[in-house]
């Protein structure tokens, strides 16, 4: 595959990279030090104080919803990748759009349509910024890259730029070959065991939430969810508001699919 040309737009202070990124073609990029309106999944509220690195890559787009659906996965994939390979230890992704060091969040990814042919992928890393200090409820759930094992190997901010871009890339071209299916037994591999979850489901459902051993995830994307009897479920991506870690389960075997 031909490396894309990135054009890249930095700037110190914005409300939000993906604002700003909305309108520019695809193979855009703009980064920033510090966002004041940083917003994640379903409209909640992503603190982006001074430290962190926030990003949104513009990318064409084929225009169907239906073939996109899942590529925050890869994404993750694919940042998560980045991370390890800088020497990052214990970097894990949590469904469906999360980077977590332990227990403690330090990442996240937001896709969206721009325009007809371009799509939007924002990513929100914590570094070296301390974002309980803007909300004292963080304390307890945010972690930063600069307190896991190896996150003082990080290469300077322009090279982790590129380096994120290139890794971006190439989850969009194997994403285009291959959809989330080529991309499962891979992100089966990236949980970090089994944990205990509950899910938050749609008020059409018809149930308030479900608990369980989080298994992976499915071909089609689907949650699969171990609960308390033993059974294994699978729950639809589009029924599910809301992942949330209860505990570590007491097993944590290799994930099967």
């Amino acid at each position: 595959m031909p490396r894309p040309v990135w054009t890249v737009e930095h700037h110190p202070v914005v409300s939000t990279t993906q604002a700003l990124a909305r309108l520019l073609p695809a193979w855009s990029a703009i980064t920033a030090n510090e966002q004041t309106a940083g917003r994640g999944q379903r409209e909640r509220r992503f603190v982006s104080d001074p430290g962190g690195l926030y990003l949104t890559a513009v990318l064409p787009y084929a225009g169907d919803p239906f073939a996109a659906r899942g590529f925050a996965l890869a994404v993750g994939w694919a940042v998560r990748a980045t991370l390890c390979r800088a020497g990052v230890a214990d970097v894990r992704l949590r469904w469906p759009n999360d980077l977590m060091v332990g227990a403690r969040k330090v990442g996240g990814i937001l896709v969206e349509q721009a325009g007809k042919d371009t799509l939007l992928v924002g990513l929100g890393l914590n570094v070296s910024n301390q974002p309980w200090l803007a909300d004292p409820a963080l304390r307890e759930t945010a972690g930063r890259l600069a307190d896991a094992p190896g996150g003082e190997t990080l290469p300077p901010r322009t090279e982790l730029v590129a380096r994120l871009l290139r890794a971006i890339g190439v989850a969009h071209h194997a994403f285009g070959r291959t959809r989330l299916t080529g991309f499962v037994p891979a992100l089966n591999r990236c949980w970090g065991g089994r944990r205990r979850v509950r899910l938050e489901l749609v008020p059409q459902v018809g149930l308030d939430g479900i608990e369980g051993e989080f298994n992976g995830i499915g071909p089609t994307g689907c949650v699969l969810l171990r609960i308390d009897n033993g059974a294994q479920i699978t729950v639809a991506e589009h029924h599910i508001s809301r992942l949330s870690e209860v505990r570590l389960a007491e097993i944590t075997p290799a994930l099967a699919v």
